[in-house]
């Protein structure tokens, strides 16, 4: 799990404008992030693996209200986060839902059986780790896969940045498609780290523009850009 120490969420214009310039750069025209091309063997960006024309998604980033968008984000995480102190907030962090009413939390890239026992826990209504923030279930631009419907929503603040965000993304991904529509995944963002702004602006672009399977299949093609991930933790932090 990693700390927003190292980003403030409320990030000067200046830094958020340069670190844009040089984001919208790699991840529209091109380049290397971490030792790895932002294209494929084709020479397409990562916008256009999705099946969208470089011209559309250029006049969508260009459109993007970013105060707003870090405003709505700041709101949200408030909300989320509200039980936490801020040395004990970080990314991921999940909040597990069940339609009972109970909730608790999972702080970090934990194990899939460890995640699964928080499930359950929620299922039968008697939690270890009790949730005591105010998160909404539903916001708008929610990221969702799996059931809307599903008895239980598992709602993750993440980072595209974030390398242990990226290690629990199989985990999630693997709860959902073995529940039988009975669990479904909404993502939120959280960026704490440089140039993760820039690629949730992107990956909002791609949601406007395609739709929600082509926002989680960029979301996968942003992850690969991070270098290799930590093994998931092995306690809840």
């Amino acid at each position: 799990m990693e700390n927003d120490k190292k980003l403030s969420i409320n990030m000067p214009t200046a830094i958020v404008v340069a670190g844009f310039l040089i984001m919208l750069g790699i991840l529209v025209n091109g380049g290397l992030n971490k030792g790895k091309s932002s294209t494929d063997d084709k020479g397409k960006t990562l916008s256009e693996q999705v099946g969208i024309k470089k011209a559309d998604f250029d006049a969508c980033i260009a459109g993007i209200d970013q105060s707003a968008l870090q405003a709505k984000i700041n709101t949200s995480v408030e909300a989320a986060m509200k039980g936490l102190k801020p040395e004990e907030r970080g990314t991921p962090y999940s909040i597990i839902v069940d339609k009972n009413g109970t909730k608790t939390e999972v702080r970090g890239a934990l194990p899939i059986d460890q995640v699964q026992k928080a499930i359950a826990e929620v299922k039968a209504g008697k939690v270890t780790n009790p949730y005591k923030g105010a998160v909404a279930l539903s916001e708008p631009g929610d990221h969702i896969m799996g059931n809307p419907d599903a008895e239980v929503v598992i709602i993750e603040y993440s980072d595209f940045e974030c390398p242990y965000c990226k290690a629990f993304q199989p985990t999630l991904k693997q709860i959902v498609s073995e529940s039988n529509g009975s669990v479904a995944w909404i993502y939120r963002n959280w960026p704490i780290h440089q140039n993760s702004v820039q690629k949730l602006i992107a990956a909002e672009c791609v949601a406007k523009l395609k739709g929600n399977d082509a926002f989680w299949k960029y979301s996968d093609l942003l992850f690969a850009l991070l270098n290799p991930t930590p093994a998931p933790a092995t306690s809840n932090l």
